[in-house]
């Protein structure tokens, strides 16, 4: 549930960040949400209609409820707040649910004692719709947390998306913007095509969006989760312990304790609501409509003379997009045989092709093949020709090209699975 570098902390700073991970976002057995995630709740009000009477010995307390009818019918683990009665404020997790009589099981409390009449919200109805939903249809191949390291995973190349770093190839947006909701649902309905990413076209639309919104909040929780690790890595990680304590480091590890409780007691607090608030506005700022990439002018028209100048765009020292993708576009570019650098540990690997951030292995495309993962439309090439594709080396020319030199790029890039030399 937790990433491998929050386990390479010391104990005494991982314990407050996995303690404030499970307080804003539960874990992926019982959902929460805290109200600035830009994601859909699906908080639904309901009423207590009647309680069963409950012996000593009995650890939960049964009542039956009106107001879940048109509810999602698997609520076990989601979150109840009661809006009034003795327990106004107080939240219970719901421990069975039994969608056709409407009754409804918590764990009893001293805090809360259940009348008809007393009012509830039950939170994350839709979330913990989508979870299900992405259980099924996706966790076998992303993991349970999102982190692309699912059961299936190791039969797959390129291997499926780690979705806890927050960042999608195949989006519509500028460079330093979110991928959209539309973006992730189209992936989700059209596939990715050259890889195992299916397409689910026979799940409905509300479907769709419910494991849209699931994965946004998997991909929020991982953010913070990278930001909080960061902050700390340095200092307090296992290794950074064994140096600080060593003859050399020359300090003991009480005082690296005591210097660790006054920066969990005086900066902990700042550092959490910030990485959980400026995760949460680019999630929103996403979905903005300047965040959108709109062409700027019409499309050139694909005619000989537009493709030959993509042509020698293509060649320049502009753009080098032949660096990569090779002078025919073939994907074999004299940059496939560079050393590559992981930015997370600046580790050399002298093997063929370049990586994107994940770590993984990745070609250029052969642009004879036809192969669009990102979608075949001229404005799907042309958005990723504005943009880039975010975390790959795939650059940007939104800002050094200009439209029409953009358009004569789209022209001549989807011809080449139509040329002569193909």
């Amino acid at each position: 549930m937790f990433s491998k570098k929050t386990n390479e902390l010391i104990p005494e700073a991982a314990k407050p960040v996995k303690e404030a991970l499970v307080r804003q976002f539960g874990n992926p057995f019982a959902l929460t949400q805290f109200p600035e995630l830009p994601t859909e709740f699906g908080d639904i009000p309901g009423v207590v209609k009647t309680v069963e009477p409950t012996g000593k010995d009995q650890p939960l307390i049964r009542f039956e409820v009106t107001g879940l009818t048109d509810a999602y019918d698997k609520l076990q683990g989601l979150p109840l707040e009661w809006t009034s009665g003795k327990g106004q404020g107080q939240v219970s997790r719901v421990k069975e649910y039994n969608f056709e009589t409407g009754m409804v099981a918590v764990d009893k409390s001293a805090e809360i004692d259940p009348q008809p009449g007393d009012t509830f919200l039950l939170k994350c109805v839709r979330l913990q719709y989508g979870r299900d939903l992405y259980n099924r249809h996706c966790m076998h191949c992303h993991g349970m947390s999102g982190e692309g390291t699912g059961p299936t995973s190791r039969y797959l190349n390129p291997p499926p998306r780690d979705f806890r770093l927050g960042i999608y190839k195949y989006t519509s947006t500028k460079p330093t913007n979110k991928a959209q909701v539309d973006d992730l649902g189209r992936t989700v309905k059209e596939g990715i095509a050259g890889t195992y990413m299916p397409s689910f076209k026979l799940l409905t639309d509300d479907e769709v969006s419910a494991i849209v919104n699931y994965v946004i909040w998997l991909s929020i929780r991982g953010e913070t989760e990278k930001k909080l690790v960061d902050e700390l890595f340095l200092d307090y990680s296992n290794k950074a312990m064994a140096e600080r304590t060593s003859k050399d480091g020359g300090e003991t590890r009480e005082e690296v304790l005591e210097e660790l409780k006054d920066f969990m007691e005086e900066d902990f607090p700042d550092t959490l609501e910030f990485a959980t608030s400026s995760v949460s506005d680019a999630w929103e700022e996403a979905n903005l409509e300047d965040a959108l990439v709109i062409p700027r002018s019409a499309r050139v028209a694909d005619t000989p003379e537009s493709r030959e100048r993509g042509r020698k765009l293509y060649l320049s020292e502009k753009t080098k997009c032949a660096s990569c993708h090779g002078p025919q576009g073939r994907g074999n570019g004299t940059a496939t045989q560079d050393f590559w650098t992981n930015p997370a540990t600046n580790e050399k690997y002298p093997n063929r092709g370049l990586h994107d951030i994940w770590g993984n292995q990745l070609p250029p495309r052969d642009l004879h093949r036809g192969i669009y993962r990102g979608g075949r439309r001229p404005i799907d090439t042309y958005r990723r020709l504005f943009a880039g594709i975010k975390g790959t080396p795939m650059p940007a020319f939104g800002g050094s090209l200009s439209d029409e030199e953009l358009w004569d790029l789209v022209n001549y890039v989807m011809s080449l699975p139509y040329s002569e030399n193909r």
